[in-house]
């Protein structure tokens, strides 16, 4: 009797950057490959699927990078934040000058 086996294992993982070097998304795409007593019959690329960074929802980030890089991901995320925040601040008191 046969065995048939399915895997799923990382195809492709894209990140785009923004022209200041931030990162604005990541995707992720998979091999899905069905064997018959071990010979691959069939494989197939899945469609690609949104990678979690920082907080966001989507494939676990953890599975790709070191939680050191996921730490600092989301410490970028935190410290762009506030730069948003005290660049309106800023520009606020220039025009209360």
């Amino acid at each position: 009797m046969s065995v048939f086996t399915e895997n799923r294992t990382p195809y492709e993982f894209l990140i785009r950057w923004d022209n200041n070097g931030v990162i604005q998304g990541a995707h992720i795409a998979f091999l899905d490959t069905v064997l018959k007593d071990g010979e691959i019959i069939n494989q197939t690329q899945t469609s690609v699927e949104s990678v979690a960074i920082a907080e966001q929802v989507g494939f676990p980030l953890a599975d790709v990078l070191s939680q050191l890089q996921i730490d600092a991901l989301k410490q970028v995320d935190v410290l762009n934040a506030e730069i948003v925040v005290l660049k309106a601040e800023n520009e606020s008191l220039k025009n209360s000058d």
